[in-house]
């Protein structure tokens, strides 16, 4: 959740590539807003809610987008989707 933070306060524009152990996950963002999401055949907002469980792996974030992604809407306020992620954990966390 750190550096999916760092990325929306700094504002950044580009695709953060997240190496995990087993999958590989891409997210966009546009000026620090998320805008589309894939990881482990879940997309958008569910893709982020199943990363946020993830500790280990490698990232590598390339700034810009392609043409085609720059008129994308977000996929919601970011600290909201943030919080919601969040919920989810601790609700999981609580039925094992």
């Amino acid at each position: 959740s750190e550096l999916f933070q760092l990325l929306n306060t700094n504002q950044k524009t580009g695709i953060l590539t997240l190496h995990l152990l087993k999958k590989t996950a891409e997210f966009y963002f546009k000026e620090g807003g998320l805008i589309s999401a894939k990881y482990d055949n879940k997309e958008n907002k569910e893709a982020f809610y199943a990363i946020l469980k993830e500790r280990e792996g490698r990232f590598k974030f390339t700034p810009g987008l392609p043409p085609d992604a720059m008129g994308a809407e977000e996929l919601g306020d970011f600290m909201w989707l943030l919080m919601e992620g969040i919920r989810r954990m601790d609700e999981e966390a609580d039925t094992n």
